[in-house]
């Protein structure tokens, strides 16, 4: 299969001397701000540097009406592509999802490699899967995304008409090779991920009974593996984008009941994060992974609090746990990372936020706050709150 994701590929193992030099795009409407734009593209810039990748330029392209053919504009697309060659870029990255149709109009009139965001979405993910589950997970994903693009990925062979039988020449004979071989993949891997699913449901029916099962999500890179290894002492966090892909469970010590002959324990679940313009293909490929989410028995929601986009991203957090099916567990929203803030920001995010915990998962401040919230918390039902504005924001809006 010739497909954009495969020719990316070979471009990054290609390029071995240095790392792969792009330039970032983005579109900007009539009733887009700046700013926001501007936040995007630094966001995108995060995904290429997790992606092994070197950002060297970015352009905010202004267009009131989208180009069905380029997206961006066949003028604006040669202008963008003059400067990214004069940075010695080989690769466009996309802010925006573009379809099969866009891409290769934009790669036949530049004459560079061109990849929308999710594509890059799943390059990193596929660089980062590591067990059996999470690497059929992104391979579904893959195989989803590249099969409307598969039309023109031959359209170097031959399209007169064939022998007795045939409709068209051999390259029409070979996309429809390429879809059915495609759809037949597509097939095998939910079959497998159907089996991992029920595989993981009976280990979670095989833990330890009674104990109340807890998940971490939150914004990518917002610290859950951090505090994962501060509320359970393992865990290996690392600063990038989507260092976990595969759930990880441990049990968690939480403290002593009054008259109690054994402590209280949980058992904590590190996820896969979220982000802005998570790909469909991969949200619906990690059900399994995420069943952890829909059926734990309250969230912890973790968001860097020194983020300057942290009420974005809260809103993209609220709005994908409602898109999963999470809606009724109960939830503790955890500002982490508030070592790097100064007083006055502190206390204006507890005003806004009078029910978080404020947290630092390396010196472990506010830890004591959030056993204290579990140990109220389970077992019981949960106790009657005030919702707060990015949790509504999930049940009228999608994320950006």
């Amino acid at each position: 299969m010739q497909g954009s994701f495969a020719r990316i590929s070979d471009t990054l193992e290609a390029m071995t001397e240095r790392p792969t030099r792009c330039f970032l795009l983005a579109h900007q409407g009539p009733q887009d701000r700046e700013a926001d734009i501007g936040e995007h593209l630094d966001e995108l810039g995060e995904l290429t540097r997790a992606c092994g990748m070197e950002p060297v330029g970015r352009e905010h392209l202004r267009r009131a009406v989208i180009d069905a053919r380029t997206f961006y504009g066949k003028g604006q697309i040669e202008t963008v592509a003059g400067e990214a060659r004069r940075l010695e870029a080989v690769l466009l990255l996309c802010d925006d999802e573009l379809s099969g149709s866009q891409v290769r109009n934009i790669e036949k009139t530049t004459g560079m490699t061109c990849l929308d965001r999710t594509g890059l979405i799943l390059a990193i993910f596929e660089q980062r899967a590591q067990s059996r589950e999470a690497k059929a997970q992104v391979e579904l994903a893959r195989y989803e995304y590249e099969l409307p693009r598969l039309k023109g990925a031959w359209t170097h062979l031959e399209r007169q008409g064939g022998g007795v039988g045939l409709r068209g020449g051999p390259g029409e004979t070979q996309i429809e090779v390429d879809r059915r071989m495609t759809r037949l993949r597509i097939s095998q891997l939910k079959k497998e991920l159907q089996h991992l699913e029920r595989v993981r449901e009976t280990q979670r029916q095989g833990r330890a009974p009674g104990i109340p099962r807890i998940s971490l999500v939150g914004y990518t890179n917002a610290g859950k593996t951090s505090l994962l290894r501060a509320l359970t002492g393992e865990g290996e966090p690392q600063d990038m984008l989507f260092a976990t892909l595969d759930t990880t469970t441990r049990k968690a010590w939480l403290g002593w009941d009054e008259g109690a002959i054994e402590p209280r324990h949980v058992l904590v679940s590190d996820t896969v994060g979220f982000i802005r313009k998570l790909p469909h293909q991969l949200v619906a490929a990690f059900r399994s992974t995420l069943s952890e989410v829909r059926t734990a028995d309250a969230l912890l929601v973790v968001a860097d609090a020194a983020s300057p986009e942290l009420e974005d991203q809260l809103k993209v957090v609220g709005a994908t746990l409602h898109d999963i099916g999470c809606k009724d567990q109960p939830r503790l929203l955890i500002l982490n990372q508030v070592d790097r803030l100064p007083r006055p920001r502190r206390l204006d995010l507890k005003r806004q936020h009078p029910a978080a915990a404020l947290t630092c998962a390396l010196t472990k401040e506010g830890l004591d706050d959030v056993r204290g919230w579990l140990m109220e918390l389970i077992p019981g039902p949960p106790k009657p709150r005030e919702l707060e504005a990015w949790e509504l924001h999930e049940t009228s809006e999608k994320p950006d």
